[in-house]
Formats: structure tokens, C-alpha cells, sequence
């Protein structure tokens, strides 16, 4: 029975998806249909050896999770989210250095729903995602993290401050040194911002590239296992992934010094 459930859950994308639809709440066939692109004949194929296995039952015209669907979709679905985050692109995870992440958010890297990999051209090696530069413009609370110094960035946190922005700001010291050094109209801008907050993360801790929350995006980037940035980034627009990426953000601020 256990390798029957396996199978019937796992071997057929329109099972997976049937049940995974289902635990929104009770639909029917046409709204099945509609929604995991089938026809009546192939969904009615799977509903009905689901209901065999006793995830699924049908009252009236609509069909339902049993409480034993419910029980074990609960506990199957952060896999296949998981899955399909990590089978999308799974070259560049494989190739990820995910040491700076917790664990309590590597269980939920299925959370990132669906995402896209930033890899720029040789001519825009340096500037953040047009995505990112597009919604940094519209909103109005921003959270970045950085711990390599990208040459175009400055500007970008300068011009969050003046629009005074609810922007926090971490930095490793190096990155933080250099902004303060080398930008000083930039750094200036931030420091003198009511709305603009800069930390300087603790050196000790392990860290990521980047991180950027904004109103509507999330932007990850890690070193490769070989301890090179390459350039790489995750970009998704769904609100897991942005709560999730807040949450990673706020693991860093936890962890780091305000400059006042």
C-alpha cells in the first residue's frame, strides 16, 4: 500500500496536480480541467484511481480531498514544491553554496515557487536585474542585503533615501567601508534619510551574495561551491517567496550593528 500511494501521487503529473488543486477545497471536473490543462476523459481517467486509493471523493458534482488525501498532501506538498523549484534549475543549485541559509528555510526552499535565473551578458555583468531597478522605483519598503560591492548600487541606495523609501540596508564591513569611503554623497544621503536604516553584518557569520525584498520581487544570489560569485541570481515575484526572503533578510539583521 505504501508503494501504491507513492505511485499514485508521484507517477502522473495530473494526479499530483489534481490532489494538490484539491486541497483549496472541492472542485469539479470542468474546473479541474481548467485549471491542469486535460481533457474530461484523461482527468476523469486519474480522478477515478484516486479515488480508489481513497485520497479523493466525490459528493454531488464536485470532488474532494478524504481526510487520508488531506493527511498526507499536507505533508507531501512542501516535497514537490521543493521539487519543482530545485528540478527547474537544477544545475545552478547543484552548483550553490546554501551554507548561509537556516535550516528552518531550507526546509521551505519550496516556498520560492516559481522562479527565474538571472544570468547576465558580459555587458551588464555589474548592474542589478532591470526586474529589480523597475521595482525598486515603485516601492515603498525595501530590504537589501549585500556582501560583495556591486559599482552601480550606491546610486541606487542614495536615490531610495532621498525618495525616503523605508529601506533597510546590510553590508558586510568591506562593502560597508568602501560605500562610506569611496560614495560619500551616497552614504551621506542614507545616513541623513529618517526612512533609511544601515547595518554592518557581524564578520563571523556566514553569508550569502545578495538579498533584495521589495513590494512586489525577491532577488537571491549565492557563491558557487567553489567560493566565486558568478553573476547568477534568483529572481521570483510570488509572495512565499518574498515572505521567505524577508525572513532570510531579518536572520542577517539579527546579526548585525546599526550605524547611527
Amino acid at each position: 500500500m505504501k508503494t501504491e500511494l507513492i505511485s499514485t501521487v508521484f507517477l502522473s503529473e495530473k494526479r499530483k496536480n489534481t490532489l494538490i488543486m484539491l486541497l483549496n477545497g472541492p472542485a469539479t471536473i470542468d474546473e479541474i480541467k481548467q485549471s491542469i490543462n486535460g481533457t474530461t476523459s484523461a482527468i476523469m481517467a486519474q480522478v477515478k484511481i484516486l479515488i480508489e486509493q481513497g485520497l479523493i471523493e466525490q459528493k454531488d458534482d464536485e470532488y474532494r480531498l478524504t481526510h487520508i488525501g488531506q493527511i498526507i498532501l499536507k505533508k507531501i506538498k512542501p516535497l514537490i514544491e521543493a521539487l519543482n523549484v530545485v528540478e527547474g534549475n537544477k544545475e545552478f543549485w547543484d552548483s550553490r553554496d546554501l551554507s548561509a541559509v537556516p535550516d528552518d528555510l531550507l526546509d521551505r526552499i519550496g516556498d520560492l515557487g516559481d522562479v527565474t535565473i538571472h544570468e547576465p551578458d558580459l555587458n551588464h555583468l555589474f548592474e542589478p536585474p532591470k526586474e529589480l531597478l523597475v521595482s525598486l522605483k515603485s516601492s515603498a519598503n525595501v530590504c537589501t542585503f549585500y556582501s560583495y560591492f556591486c559599482p552601480t548600487c550606491p546610486c541606487n541606495y542614495s536615490e531610495l533615501a532621498k525618495n525616503e523609501v523605508n529601506y533597510n540596508l546590510i553590508l558586510t564591513k568591506p562593502v560597508y567601508e568602501r560605500l562610506r569611503d569611496e560614495y560619500t554623497d551616497q552614504y551621506n544621503a542614507i545616513m541623513q534619510s529618517q526612512n533609511s536604516h544601515l547595518f554592518v553584518c557581524h564578520e563571523q557569520i556566514i553569508t550569502p551574495g545578495a538579498i533584495s525584498v521589495t513590494d512586489d520581487l525577491m532577488l537571491l544570489s549565492f557563491f558557487n561551491k567553489k567560493g566565486f560569485f558568478d553573476h547568477k541570481k534568483v529572481i521570483s515575484f510570488e509572495e512565499n517567496a518574498r515572505q521567505w526572503g524577508h525572513e532570510f533578510f531579518l536572520h542577517y539583521k539579527e546579526n548585525a550593528e546599526q550605524i547611527k
